[in-house]
């Protein structure tokens, strides 16, 4: 197994749903033994859209091959009807683009919780809540992994609330291991203080290769050298009855200069798109709750700033891990979508997606054109990226200035109202023709 980035350049064909314009994309990657694990649009040309992708590419001899599958790309469904009793929203803030919400330590939590404030639950990812040895998201926040995010709004899967708590199992990367004491300390303060279940962890005796990359559009990316690794420690903890695993790695080839520019807000977070790969490679892999945490990298290269306030929360630990742990306590079962309960929540649940208005080239999104979910833009979210819809043309995009423009709209969405109502000017009523070649007249 080998996990490797690449860019694609594709067709833009505006007369299909974006993820039916890409799928022959996926069964090209098929044929090669290649799975999409972590993709998005990243830019356009005049006909072409550009991609970029975090492939593994894995034989089908081994071991792993039969669980990464393209078929939710491949055979997604329209959601059988909106929301009835429920009405959730998906907030994204994507890791490694920079954005302005976001892009540091759980900064994000309040816009998220702000949001979780109009409706009755919110689905996100921990990027957006994560904060070192902070995590204030919602009760009525879910806490779900990127690629299990995408999955369920591929409609692959659905997402069960219990009231137990998850037996949390931690990886640590062998390269950290003269942190183990400070590790083994968050391990007992969750115990001791937060109540969780989180009393066993496990260290392989093979160092996972976690490093960073930059792609050509400056988006954070990275890769593992020995995936096999973390997949069989992986296996090996789930089998001792573990609910939720947690991760924590050494992340190899960041440097002062990017400390720097990174706390400046220059460029995006450089360990934040290589801690989803894991995380996103596990939780495809075996379906259970996941999130991942650096051990410090930054000893003699971080710029321990006082002047960002978003950057803040990295510097008050070692080991960044109590975040993990409290996200993952009551982290939602996932089910596939064929053991579906009435009480499961599922596609039909979801009211709205929420993104950057720059960010709108990932598969929350284009599954949202698909199901015919509104997608609320927040333009004040800025990134490094330009995927507007002036690029995607979307027709379920409403685009607002701010967060807080878009909890009003939430709130009106879920009590029923047209959000254009609200709006002026307000456009009278068209008249719409229609001619029956049957009658040969106009109706």
């Amino acid at each position: 197994m080998i996990i490797k980035n690449i860019v694609r350049k594709w067709p833009i064909d505006q007369d299909l749903l974006w993820l039916d314009a890409l799928k022959p994309l996926w069964l090209e990657l098929q044929e090669k033994n290649l799975y999409p694990l972590r993709f998005a649009i990243v830019a356009t040309t005049e006909n072409d859209c550009i991609l970029e992708l975090t492939v593994v590419e894995i034989n089908p001899e081994e071991k792993w091959f039969s669980r990464l599958n393209i078929n939710s790309l491949l055979y997604s469904t329209p959601r059988t009807h909106t929301p009835l009793e429920k009405f959730g929203i998906v907030q994204i803030i994507p890791t490694g683009i920079n954005c302005s919400f976001g892009g540091y330590a759980g900064d994000a939590t309040p816009v998220t919780n702000l949001l979780s404030s109009c409706c009755d639950f919110v689905l996100t990812h921990p990027n957006a809540v994560n904060a070192s040895e902070i995590n204030e998201l919602s009760k009525n926040t879910l806490y779900i992994e990127g690629k299990t995010l995408d999955d369920f709004m591929l409609g692959e899967i659905g997402l069960e609330r219990h009231i137990s708590p998850n037996r949390i199992g931690t990886i640590i990367d062998p390269t950290g291991n003269h942190l183990l004491d400070q590790v083994i300390h968050v391990l007992n303060a969750g115990m001791a203080v937060g109540g969780f279940n989180c009393d066993t962890y496990t260290i392989p005796s093979i160092d996972f290769g976690v490093k960073i990359e930059w792609t050509s559009t400056g988006c954070a990316s990275g890769t593992i050298t020995n995936p096999e690794v973390l997949l069989e420690t992986a296996e090996a903890l789930l089998n001792q009855r573990i609910d939720a695993l947690g991760v924590v790695s050494v992340i190899h080839g960041v440097t002062k200069e990017m400390c720097e520019k990174h706390i400046a807000g220059n460029i995006p977070n450089p360990s934040g798109a290589v801690e989803a790969i894991i995380t996103h490679l596990l939780s495809k892999i075996f379906r259970v709750p996941t999130a991942h945490a650096p051990l410090p990298y930054y000893q003699d290269v971080k710029y321990q700033s006082v002047e960002n306030p978003r950057s803040s929360a990295e510097f008050i630990s070692t080991p960044h891990y109590f975040c993990v742990l409290k996200g993952l306590h009551n982290a939602p079962l996932i089910v596939d979508i064929k053991d579906a309960r009435a009480e499961t929540i599922t596609i039909n649940d979801i009211g709205a997606v929420v993104v950057p208005a720059s960010a709108l080239g990932g598969i929350p999104v284009l599954a949202a054109q698909l199901h015919n979910i509104p997608v609320i833009a927040v333009k004040e979210n800025r990134t490094i990226l330009n995927v507007n819809q002036t690029i995607m043309q979307l027709p379920n995009l409403i685009e607002v200035e701010s967060y807080l423009e878009a909890a009003g709209l939430i709130t009106a969405m879920r009590n029923g109202m047209n959000p254009f109502s609200l709006k002026r000017p307000i456009f009278p009523a068209k008249e719409v023709k229609f001619y029956s070649p049957q009658l040969k007249t106009n109706l």
